[in-house]
């Protein structure tokens, strides 16, 4: 598969472009590479995942007991590697991505109580709220600036009061489009987004991983 390289803004993929071109990448690559860094090689993409998931725990607790286990949202879950890691750390875990290739193999390769749907993280709406929604790596996916917006706007809806909403990207002062399927959006603009929905800002947490400088911004309902 040749992945789009330019990095000029009018060759961003447009939603029914990027679904396919993930659609295809999960189909190419196997559970790690298909969202992982295609730069990496498979041990370290192993590394990647796990300090990853460190660092989720350390923001939204390691364990949680059987009689009131955290109900959580993997939002662009991928194959689901996430997902199932969380769930087997005690939590119940709701999987979400606009791939049926990807979601197709997370059913498969479930491990309990984690539960998945083709959807996208603008339209999720489910009956119920998160006491914690994390987007690792996808968000910066999301090359069109209303969708971006209005995922950002309703993933932060599905958290509930006290509740945390854990999104990747950079810790960045401006915008920066780094190819036709991937581009980073400011820090002021998840502040303007998420801010003015009750919601107080708990930092930047970096990976710290190679050279990688991605990290997850962290916002607490507290409204």
């Amino acid at each position: 598969m040749t992945e789009p390289q330019s990095p000029r803004p009018d060759d961003r993929l447009g939603i029914d472009e990027a679904i396919s071109f993930w659609d295809e990448r999960h189909l190419q690559h196997g559970e790690l590479l298909s969202g992982g860094d295609l730069t990496y090689d498979h041990a370290t993409n192993e590394a990647f995942y796990a300090m990853r998931l460190g660092r989720l725990l350390d923001i939204i607790g390691a364990s949680a007991s059987a009689e009131a286990p955290l109900r959580l949202l993997d939002a662009g879950c991928g194959k689901g590697w996430f997902t199932r890691a969380l769930t087997r750390c005690g939590h119940r875990v709701d999987g979400i991505d606009s791939s049926a290739a990807a979601v197709e193999d997370c059913r498969h390769l479930a491990v309990g109580p984690d539960r998945y749907a083709v959807d996208r993280l603008d339209s999720w709406a489910p009956t119920y709220l998160y006491d914690a929604v994390v987007a690792v790596d996808v968000l910066f996916h999301i090359m069109d600036d209303g969708i971006w917006r209005a995922s950002v706007v309703n993933l932060a809806a599905l958290v509930r009061l006290g509740g945390l909403l854990v999104i990747t990207d950079h810790n960045a002062e401006a915008d920066h489009v780094w190819a036709a399927y991937q581009v980073t959006r400011s820090r002021q603009g998840y502040l303007d987004a998420v801010l003015p929905l009750g919601f107080k800002y708990e930092g930047f947490r970096p990976y710290r991983f190679r050279d990688n400088a991605a990290g997850f911004h962290v916002f607490r309902r507290i409204a």
